[in-house]
């Protein structure tokens, strides 16, 4: 008896060491599973944190599964290819799209909008660079107009010369210049005609055909070339340094990655390209100083619904403010009078230098100004060609009576100043009226303290 008992209660006892250990194998388990579970838990509702570099943030949002094909690294480059909706950025009041992240994760951009047309000239450097980078000559438009290029790094300028698309390729290279052309080897690249880069509208590349004629984007897409005393089209390449940081934004246009910060408390503080509201009108920011800002109208003058049709002058080209024939006298008197906050207003200088088609050099325009409040925009000046059928004030270096304007098709046209066209104004106001809101864009443009 005794013996039994001693086995009932050997076998309790292994029972229970057995359980206890189960439960401690069980408590174990839990306790880690429960832990794990937290800590996914908490993993997975933490805020996804990207990096503050513009190069960085771009390969993290674009570098997965969905959009690899059209974000493609080959060669240690990133680019974008075909119709992409997600690679805008924001710099200095203009609207960019990125090309490519370069090996030493510099970034390469393009201007949405062509900004200007220009003759090509003999070579690149004949009067496109000129336009857009400062030189010691008079020049530097679209640099001047950006004020501040530390954060652009040394373009990589491709000067290739071919008559085949099919070996296009990117050989002769420079890097003088910050500012400069698309390639033809990036456009071909980004998928051509079926590619975010098509932007309707004609404009040239940095490559030649041959020696009398370069290659260019059609409105359509289509690679063909022209002469190279031919006007069109010029959107500037740009390229950030991988230092670049970005400020927000998502990459898409009604959101564009952001990488300015500046407070917009005044006129002044707004950057060449954004859009303002005055007078009932929408204006661009085209130049500014330190104490004016010059803006241009984005419609021509109206007389009711339609366009108000005037001649330049029944005599001659020359600028005149008495001579009531002169369009210049109705823009500085009747016009002027008619703006409700024309004491906004101030004189500045407008481009008045002469033009010769012969040589299709405008820094001969940009020699010789004249102070008005308010003028038009000259052949040498940004979004000079937006609105069609409009005067220019740049007149012609061998006929006093021709005056240079643009046509329907928003090219350059050379017109009799007795001809009748519409009229698209440009002025100067106040560096200092306060900005009361907006941000800059055509969607939301500057809304002007003593302005409606």
């Amino acid at each position: 008896m005794k013996k039994k008992n001693k086995k009932v209660r050997r076998k309790i006892k292994k029972q229970l060491i057995f359980n206890l250990i189960s439960i401690i194998f069980l408590l174990g388990c839990s306790i880690y599973y429960i832990g794990r579970f937290i800590h996914y838990y908490k993993d997975s509702n933490k805020p996804v944190v990207y990096s503050n570099l513009l190069y960085e943030r771009v390969i993290e949002e674009n570098d997965t599964y969905d959009l690899k094909a059209n974000f493609i690294e080959l060669n240690d480059i990133y680019r974008f290819v075909g119709n992409v909706n997600n690679n805008y950025v924001k710099y200095k009041g203009f609207l960019w799209r990125i090309i490519r992240i370069n090996p030493d994760h510099s970034i390469t951009m393009i201007s949405e909008d062509t900004i200007t047309s220009l003759a090509y000239g003999a070579s690149i450097d004949t009067l496109i660079i000129p336009y857009l980078n400062k030189t010691e000559d008079v020049g530097g438009v679209f640099e001047t107009a950006l004020e501040d290029s530390s954060a652009l790094t040394k373009n990589k300028t491709c000067l290739d010369k071919f008559n085949d698309i099919g070996v296009a390729g990117c050989y002769e290279t420079t890097y003088d210049y910050k500012i400069s052309l698309l390639s033809l080897d990036d456009y071909l690249k980004a998928g051509a005609n079926e590619s975010y880069l098509v932007n309707e509208t004609s404009f040239w590349t940095s490559n030649r055909y041959n020696s009398e004629n370069v290659w260019y984007i059609a409105s359509d897409g289509l690679v063909s070339n022209n002469l190279n005393n031919t006007k069109l089209g010029i959107r500037p390449v740009i390229t950030l340094t991988d230092k670049t940081e970005v400020l927000g934004g998502e990459g898409i246009s009604e959101n564009p990655y952001l990488i300015d910060n500046v407070s917009l408390n005044k006129l002044t503080d707004a950057y060449v390209g954004n859009y303002v509201t005055f007078n009932d009108t929408l204006w661009r920011i085209v130049a500014k100083d330190k104490d004016k800002v010059k803006l241009v109208s984005t419609e021509c003058i109206k007389n009711g619904e339609e366009c108000l049709s005037l001649a330049y002058s029944n005599y001659s080209n020359k600028i005149s403010t008495s001579d009531k024939t002169n369009l210049m006298y109705y823009l500085n008197k009747t016009y002027l009078n008619s703006i409700k906050d024309n004491a906004l207003m101030v004189s500045g200088p407008f481009y008045t230098g002469t033009y010769s088609l012969s040589t299709n050099d405008y820094r001969t325009v940009l020699k010789n100004t004249t102070n008005l409040k308010v003028g038009m925009l000259s052949v040498a000046d940004l979004f000079a060609y937006e609105v069609p059928n409009t005067f220019l004030l740049t007149t012609d270096i061998a006929n006093e009576s021709a005056i240079f304007s643009v046509n329907a098709n928003k090219g350059l046209y050379e017109s009799m100043t007795t001809q009748k066209l519409n009229v698209r104004p440009a002025i100067y106001l106040k560096g200092d009226i306060e900005i009361k809101s907006g941000n800059g864009t055509y969607l939301s443009p500057l809304m002007l303290g003593g302005s409606s």
